[in-house]
């Protein structure tokens, strides 16, 4: 299957795409490739703007996108879109890691250095010898 990279037009984010869908997303979006974050996100303006105010187009809530992409926080340093998405994933998956969520379902562990006892359901424990 072929790909080619495209580059978003709102965030800047690069990503391997079909031409058939990089084209079905320009047609979409004026000749402009959007990644799927911020078609997702011209959507909510489409959809914010519609219970509030008059309906506003595609390009109207494109360029609402844009222009709040353009006054987030300034990039530290000029780093670029694709390493800023990789340090928030790794900051997410370091805090993850560092610190796993309990499973409600899940019974506590034994505290360490004591035994837990066998019940009479448990192979080789309890009164059923």
């Amino acid at each position: 299957m072929e790909v080619e990279a495209a580059r978003c037009e709102c965030c800047g984010f690069t990503e391997e795409c079909t031409p058939r869908y990089i084209a079905a997303v320009r047609e979409e979006y004026m000749g402009r490739w959007v990644c799927g974050l911020c078609a997702e996100a011209v959507g909510d303006e489409i959809r914010r703007a519609g219970a509030g105010e008059a309906t506003i187009t595609t390009a109207e809530a494109f360029d609402r996108h844009v222009a709040f992409a353009r006054s987030a926080a300034p990039r530290a340093g000029g780093a670029a879109a694709e390493d800023d998405l990789v340090a928030a994933v790794a900051r997410l998956l370091r805090r993850c890691l560092d610190s796993p969520p309990a499973s409600p379902a899940a019974p506590p562990p034994p505290p360490q250095g004591r035994k837990v006892a066998a019940g009479s359901g448990c192979p080789g424990g309890g009164d059923d010898d």
